[in-house]
């Protein structure tokens, strides 16, 4: 994973293909490498949808989803993009992932620990 300054020179993750991953995304994935737990950013999990969860583990078939807006009206609160949320999410679950869906205020007060709650699952499912 590479890095590079957003828009305040804060120096965060570099997501799929070089763009800036979010400062969610950049929170848990500096939480998950503290933790020593590997997992690949805008994975690609299935074979037809172009659908991609924020982090996945595909050999455990684990993945993490962080919505961020979660009181201000956010993206992913409104009708259409919930819903196609929630497709993508069964659809995910319906191929044998276990999803966790973190809002941005759970990533926000404790990133370590919802790190080694995931590193956990992957760990018993591998």
């Amino acid at each position: 994973m590479g890095f590079g300054p957003n828009q305040t020179g804060r120096w965060l993750p570099l997501g799929l293909g070089g763009v800036m991953a979010s400062n969610l995304e950049a929170t848990f994935a500096l939480a998950l490498k503290s933790v020593g737990c590997e997992m690949a950013q805008q994975v690609k999990f299935h074979p037809k949808r172009r659908w991609r969860l924020d982090f996945g583990d595909v050999s455990s078939k684990v993945g993490v989803e962080i919505d961020g807006g979660e009181f201000a009206n956010g993206a992913h609160n409104r009708g259409v993009r919930m819903a196609n949320d929630y497709a993508k999410r069964n659809s995910a679950t319906e191929m044998g992932w276990a999803i966790f869906q973190l809002t941005g205020a759970m990533v926000k007060k404790d990133p370590v620990g919802w790190a080694k709650r995931i590193k956990a699952v992957i760990e018993s499912r591998g």
